[in-house]
């Protein structure tokens, strides 16, 4: 199969198995630069997902958000989740590691690790992603896991259904291929722990709030070559015109006392 197209059916869902069924864990570079404009299409699937922009800035769509990656940074996108990657210069050359898993490759889904760790974040539908940005610390040390567990699969890996990719660079001295399954599970297990329990032992109504942020964040962008007013940023995320300057207030440290608004 073509690199630079995807099984989809009707309703936008990837129709292919990724990984094996006993090791559910897919490796994929996706090169955007050999898509029709750039662009992996809008698609979903069951699995869960760790991309990482190389080569240049990606703009990600999840849903209905808009989010721009900067070069080595990586996005976690939950399951059952439209969305597509977009090289946004076409002078580039993107070349993004991926690794599409099942949660279970984590801990199965009737254990009380499933439960705890896991239904948390996959069970939230207002958190649909999670962005990992390289400047930050504990967001580094998972995208430092991440290169672990692509180099490994990259050179011991079962090849996928698109064929062969190009050999990545993951600056990485050695690695082994004793037990390398066991490897990427404890790697994936890390890096969920990582990941999970700042999730998990935050207040939801601090997450929400968060993921609100963002979306107005994501508006604002979207739309800043126009007037933009507060009426149209609150139903952008249908919240109150009072809440905008407060959510913003919250994060950014802008004023509270805005009435009115045009960017």
């Amino acid at each position: 199969m073509r690199i630079d197209t995807m099984p989809l059916d009707s309703t936008l869902f990837e129709n292919i198995q990724h990984g094996q069924l006993d090791f559910p864990i897919q490796y994929y570079v996706d090169e955007l630069h050999k898509f029709n404009n750039y662009k992996v299409p809008l698609h979903w699937h069951f699995e869960l997902e760790f991309f990482v922009a190389r080569g240049g800035n990606v703009l990600v769509q999840v849903g209905q958000h808009q989010i721009k990656l900067q070069a080595n940074d990586g996005i976690f996108i939950s399951r059952n989740t439209l969305h597509s990657f977009e090289q946004i210069n076409e002078d580039e050359i993107c070349e993004c590691p991926v690794i599409v898993f099942s949660a279970e490759l984590i801990a199965p889904h009737t254990s009380i690790l499933y439960k705890k760790c896991i239904m948390p974040i996959l069970g939230d539908k207002n958190l649909p992603y999670v962005v990992l940005h390289a400047q930050e610390k504990w967001h580094k040390e998972i995208l430092i896991k991440l290169d672990y567990i692509f180099a490994l699969l990259q050179r011991y890996g079962a090849e996928s259904i698109y064929g062969s990719f190009p050999i990545l660079d993951f600056d990485i001295d050695s690695i082994s291929d004793v037990g390398f399954e066991m490897q990427v599970q404890c790697l994936l297990n890390q890096i969920w722990l990582l990941f999970a329990l700042p999730v998990v032992t935050t207040d939801k109504r601090e997450l929400h709030s968060q993921v609100r942020l963002q979306n107005m964040i994501s508006f604002i962008q979207k739309n800043y070559m126009n007037p933009v007013t507060l009426e149209d940023i609150s139903n952008s995320t249908n919240i109150s015109k009072s809440e905008v300057p407060r959510c913003f207030h919250s994060y950014l440290e802008c004023s509270s006392r805005v009435t009115s608004l045009t960017v």
